[in-house]
């Protein structure tokens, strides 16, 4: 029984063992092994991912067609519109009246046509007049202005016609205090400017006027123009000027009709040598049948320091005919025979004015220079001759103390001029000029200094005030010297709109009533209120 159960346990627990065969391994030694390391290799340190997984991103959409059943509009939105600034509104019309201490009236008016872009025209009108009294003598003055204008703009062209008429006179408080002296001047002008540069262009410029003054007691027939063209790449330029000057032609005239015709040419050519503008040329006037006078031109300009110096001078040739015109307006105080005024009668040629050409040759340097922002000045110098220098001289009759212009033969003339401006801030600013003459003689009531200095101030252009100074030296008259002049005066501006204005002028603040020429005294201080209305 025993033994039967042990034959059963051992068969349950028996357990297969498997033996592992072990393989025989050979080493075999070699003489002479070198071992060697070999060399490293540098891993990239930037690490690559690659996204292997594979997704389907794609959407499928169905589109609905639903009607909201709503009957509700929307309105459609109106395009966008973009304007530019507004402009400024600019006044046609303006109207000025004015009064004062030793002064009568003061009026001015104005009117111009709208902005247009080929075409515009307006009339101007001024009239002045004083009625003040110098050592119990009548003095008082008057001067009228009108001015027309039309300028017509084409794309290749400018045409423009004026109209002028002036009307000045003034007591010549002389030995009689009834004694006037008026000027009544008309002048009719018209010019074409070519607005093509190209150079197949060769009239630049035309300009025709015809002028009268006194009712035919002086007229002046004028034509010029500027004529250019490119020749082998240099340009060439003429300038062509005929003057006729006529005087005496009023059939009540006791003297003879005069008249003078004189040609001027002045052919130059542009070229550039080391960096400098040459323009060489020469000026040829032609008087009639009686004389040629010929002088060199030459301008030479170098710009130093760009849009900064500019110098530039040279050798240059000036004509001015003494008309009655321009002596006139230089001295109201001139003998008049001959210009169809009620005078007195008698030996009065002696009296006639004498109406010669004056001819300046001379070399001159001239610079331009800025200083900084708002800041220039300009600077020149001069020395030359001028031929038939002209100054006044007085001669007195019974009942007239009034002048006659005499000449010199050849004077030789130092000029130095310069002006000087800056806008010292927003609301000052300096004008400042000198001028500054010598001459080898001595010349009549011609001042050798003058200082000329303003100031203006703007407050916001809401108030405006200009004080000014002003300087001439002694003159030399044929029995004394006159003594120097000296100003003070003062313009103020309020602006109460755009419309409406207030103005007031102060002059002579100094009250000097110092001889202007022989025997005439300055009325002294005298102001002027005013208001302005644009319409």
């Amino acid at each position: 029984m025993r033994l039967n159960k042990l034959l059963i346990v051992m068969l349950v627990t028996v357990e297969a063992v498997f033996a592992q065969e072990l393989g025989v391994t050979e080493v075999q030694v070699v003489e002479g092994f070198q071992p060697s390391i070999p060399d490293a290799t540098r891993l990239n340190e930037n690490a690559v991912f690659a996204d292997t997984a594979e997704r389907d991103r794609s959407q499928v959409y169905d589109v609905l067609d639903l009607d909201l059943g709503s009957n509700y509009k929307i309105k459609p939105l109106k395009a966008a519109k973009v304007k530019d600034d507004k402009i400024p509104k600019l006044y046609q019309s303006k109207i000025s009246l004015g009064t004062g201490y030793r002064l009568g009236s003061n009026v001015s008016a104005l009117y111009n046509s709208v902005r247009s872009e080929d075409m515009s025209y307006g009339i101007l009108f001024n009239h002045f007049n004083n009625n003040v009294k110098v050592d119990d003598k009548k003095a008082g003055q008057s001067n009228n202005n009108l001015h027309l204008y039309l300028k017509k703009i084409k794309t290749d062209k400018v045409y423009i016609v004026n109209l002028d008429y002036s009307r000045i006179g003034a007591f010549t408080h002389g030995n009689n205090p009834t004694d006037y002296n008026r000027f009544a001047y008309t002048k009719f002008s018209s010019s074409y400017v070519s607005m093509d540069k190209g150079p197949d262009r060769i009239i630049r410029d035309i300009s025709f006027f015809v002028s009268d003054l006194n009712e035919l007691s002086e007229n002046h027939l004028h034509l010029s123009s500027n004529l250019s063209k490119i020749i082998n790449d240099y340009p060439f330029n003429l300038k062509v000027k005929f003057n006729q000057y006529l005087n005496y032609n009023n059939k009540d005239s006791e003297y003879e009709s005069v008249g003078e015709k004189v040609l001027e040419l002045m052919p130059s050519a542009s070229i550039r040598r080391y960096d400098i503008d040459l323009d060489i040329g020469f000026a040829l006037d032609v008087y009639g049948r009686e004389s040629v006078h010929y002088f060199p031109q030459i301008n030479a300009s170098k710009e130093l320091v760009k849009d900064v110096l500019l110098v530039y001078g040279g050798l240059r040739h000036s004509t001015e005919k003494n008309t009655l015109k321009l002596l006139s307006d230089k001295n109201l105080y001139i003998h008049s025979y001959g210009t169809n005024q009620s005078i007195l009668t008698g030996d009065t040629d002696s009296y006639l004015q004498n109406l010669e050409f004056t001819s300046t040759d001379e070399l001159y340097v001239s610079m331009r220079n800025v200083l900084g922002k708002d800041e220039v000045f300009f600077g020149s110098i001069s020395f030359g001759e001028v031929t038939d220098f002209a100054h006044f001289t007085i001669e007195e009759r019974v009942n007239y103390n009034r002048f006659i212009v005499n000449y010199i033969g050849s004077v030789w003339q130092f000029h130095v001029f310069s002006n000087y401006t800056k806008q010292i801030n927003d609301i000052i600013s300096l004008d400042a000029s000198v001028d500054y003459f010598t001459w080898d003689q001595i010349v009549f009531h011609k001042p050798d200094l003058i200082i000329k200095v303003k100031t203006p101030i703007n407050l916001r252009n809401k108030i405006k005030a200009i004080p000014s100074f002003s300087y001439e030296s002694g003159r030399f008259s044929r029995e004394d010297v006159l003594p120097s002049l000296l100003y003070l005066n003062i313009r103020a501006f309020y602006s109460y709109s755009k419309q409406l204005e207030a103005y007031l002028q102060l002059n002579n603040l100094t009250n000097s009533k110092k001889e202007l020429f022989v025997g005439y005294k300055d009325i002294g201080f005298n102001g002027v209120f005013g208001i302005s209305y644009s319409f």
